[in-house]
């Protein structure tokens, strides 16, 4: 059987240094890093798991899990869910996981919320990536300290990071594209609308996806005024009435990415009896009902459990046992009608 020793001595090094290697500990030279883990593989080093977890249990790693709250963020719950329970699962093996909620976004309130992170050391983080300055300054100066990140529910580059967990979105809206031919007879008009703009990362990501597959696989279908979307906030639905009004030909409404649920009503209302087929994403507890009242005709639903379990079982493994993670795990899809609730 191979030990750490064996590896130390064929790489010139200590077996502190094999040591740091193997639990992703800062401190080791990138060359021999790299030299120390490719004689591991070589070798065919496996490491005792009991004594592992063991080792891990007495060091008691501790995680921090960053994600929005509040009643805008009706969607996070069910992935805020799914990492408290994956946190008790870990407690079971010395591991702790602060939950840090974000519930504003201004940048004091923000810098505050990263500094509570950082002062509470955290060996990895979990995280849904925010297109601030100040939280890339953070990721970035985590980064530095050796800490590794998981994103989870949007993938950005612009941050360094061990994976991302969550939806690929430009397929998201090909399968809303394919959900839409289907409830059209894959010809004639289809509206867009959206709780936010092109600056959202899903809505660019999924109305890629959408039109991409408009334009190669069903060409009869098109969307009104060009695509542009009519947007609705704050109970503020003119945009999204105004369309289902103005458009009388118009087969189906795409929500890219829903807000308030109290457009669907509107949408109802404005459609005046007429067959309006309404294709959505998630399935928030909102949703449900209006999948039971015919007020959406179908939803697109992302894996929000994994989103919330996966990036903290991968910085165990990483942290526990050098596991590397794919970079992507993207969620499986599933489709929901009236009759799937």
């Amino acid at each position: 059987m191979v030990t750490i020793k064996d590896i130390a001595k064929r790489a010139g090094v200590s077996r502190g240094t094999v040591d740091r290697v193997l639990n992703n500990r800062p401190g080791v030279n990138p060359e021999t890093e790299a030299r120390v883990r490719a004689l591991i593989e070589e070798m065919g080093y496996r490491p005792n798991m009991a004594g592992q977890m063991l080792a891990v249990k007495k060091r008691r790693l501790h995680l921090a899990f960053l994600i929005f709250h509040g009643p805008e963020f009706v969607f996070h719950l069910d992935i805020l869910h799914a990492a408290r329970d994956k946190a008790a699962e870990l407690r079971e093996f010395g591991v702790t996981v602060d939950f840090f909620l974000i519930r504003q976004l201004d940048t004091p309130y923000l810098e505050q919320i990263f500094h509570d992170v950082e002062e509470s050391h955290p060996d990895g983080i979990a995280a849904l990536p925010l297109r601030t300055t100040s939280f890339m300054s953070f990721i970035q100066r985590m980064h530095a300290k050796g800490v590794p990140t998981v994103f989870f529910n949007l993938d950005e580059d612009f941050a360094p990071h061990l994976a991302y967990v969550g939806c690929d979105y430009v397929h998201s809206g090909r399968v809303a594209a394919g959900l839409t031919a289907l409830c059209t007879g894959s010809q004639g008009q289809v509206g867009i609308a959206a709780a936010d703009g092109p600056n959202s990362p899903s809505f660019a990501g999924r109305m890629g996806g959408f039109s991409q597959e408009l334009t190669a696989t069903y060409p009869s279908l098109t969307m009104v005024d060009g695509g542009m979307p009519a947007l609705f906030r704050d109970g503020d639905f003119t945009e999204v009435v105004n369309m289902v009004e103005h458009n009388p030909d118009m087969k189906a409404l795409y929500i890219v990415n829903m807000g308030d649920y109290g457009v669907c009503q509107e949408i109802h209302r404005a459609a005046r009896g007429r067959n309006l087929s309404v294709i959505t994403h998630d399935l928030a507890p909102a949703q449900q009902e209006l999948l039971k009242n015919g007020l959406i005709s179908a939803t697109i639903v992302q894996q929000p459990d994994i989103q919330g379990s996966m990036p903290l079982q991968m910085l165990y493994d990483y942290l526990a046992f050098g596991t590397v993670p794919k970079p992507k795990l993207f969620t499986d899809l599933h489709i929901y009608i009236r009759q799937s609730v």
